[in-house]
């Protein structure tokens, strides 16, 4: 998908202002030359500087022409695909527009990214690869906590999280069998944390179960005192995708009289509940949104001012907190 040509044109011009090429109340050049510059006709040439005379970039004076606006260009204008929760937005240098994720469902309605200056795209999931792969490179857009080839992103480290801590787990018990709780729900986030799961059981030549958790608490319990046995002294290692499971996994646990770190071993993620609700302080590992939104933002910005070529990505470790599982 690219973008119309009145569109490239108005993002040259405006980039030109910002960088002081066109100074404040400087006439802008003639349309006759910047029409042979672009090569493109007279109507499209007035379709971007009306583009630009909306936005404030430009002005137009009776009988002088048009002229860059003396008080200069506003915020950068920056789509947030997904919406954002108020503990992420702790103040950007942009003029913000959400998204919902509903409006892009048409392919039609694409087109409307090309209005902003920059995108960033709040957990995309799958379906809207197909949409950052059509901007590609003809937009600075930056994914939060996803990760996609070819986009600059800044994310949760959750390959890396869960890859550390299932090898770790795996060398100190040798022998104990190991259990993967897998969400049904379709997420890139939960597809990193098994991946990382997978990658370190292979390393260390183990095997593993998985198990399809279902929705409900009483299924999920069901489930797990079907599949998994509890001996004395005989280990397990248990895995969650997601905090969802630790309800019936703690359930489990105590209706098995299992002992903690002794036939038992636990860890799920973003889990930042205390004793008085588990009874345990659960092994997790908590993510900073705040952070990565920050990150993000300033990554952008250092794209849309030229500073940053967005092929790197940003990987940032979740805090991992031992507890008593």
């Amino acid at each position: 998908m690219r973008q119309q040509p009145f569109r490239e044109i108005a993002r040259e011009l405006t980039r030109r202002v910002r960088e002081g090429i066109y100074v404040p109340d400087s006439a802008l050049p003639p349309r006759l030359e910047l029409m042979r510059e672009f090569g493109v006709a007279r109507a499209t040439l007035d379709r971007a500087i009306r583009e630009l005379m909306s936005d404030g970039v430009l002005i137009g004076r009776h009988g002088s022409g048009t002229y860059v606006n003396g008080s200069g260009v506003g915020r950068r204008r920056v789509a947030v695909i997904g919406g954002i929760n108020p503990e992420e937005d702790m103040g950007t240098p942009f003029d913000l527009t959400v998204i919902p994720v509903s409006e892009l469902k048409v392919k039609s309605a694409w087109k409307r990214l090309f209005d902003f200056d920059g995108l960033l795209w709040m957990r995309p999931e799958a379906e809207l690869l197909p949409v950052i792969d059509a901007v590609g490179g003809q937009l600075p857009q930056v994914l939060v906590n996803r990760v996609h080839p070819g986009t600059a992103y800044v994310s949760t480290d959750h390959r890396g999280a869960y890859h550390a801590i299932t090898k770790e787990r795996l060398a100190l018990y040798p022998a104990a069998k190991v259990f993967f709780l897998r969400s049904s729900l379709n997420s890139l986030a939960l597809d990193y944390r098994f991946d990382g799961f997978v990658d370190a059981c292979r390393e260390q030549g183990r095997f593993y179960e998985l198990l399809h958790m279902p929705t409900e608490f009483e299924a999920k319990l069901a489930l797990l005192h079907e599949r998994i046995p509890v001996a004395p002294g005989e280990m397990r290692i248990l895995v969650a995708d997601a905090r969802a499971h630790t309800g019936a996994v703690m359930r489990f646990a105590a209706e098995r009289a299992a002992c903690w770190k002794r036939e038992l071993l636990y860890s799920d993620f973003d889990n930042d509940y205390g004793r008085d609700v588990w009874g345990v302080e659960v092994t997790s590992f908590l993510q900073e949104p705040s952070r990565l939104f920050r990150e993000a933002a300033a990554k952008l910005g250092r794209m849309l001012e030229g500073g940053d070529d967005g092929e790197e990505g940003v990987l940032i470790a979740p805090e991992r907190r031992d507890g008593d599982t």
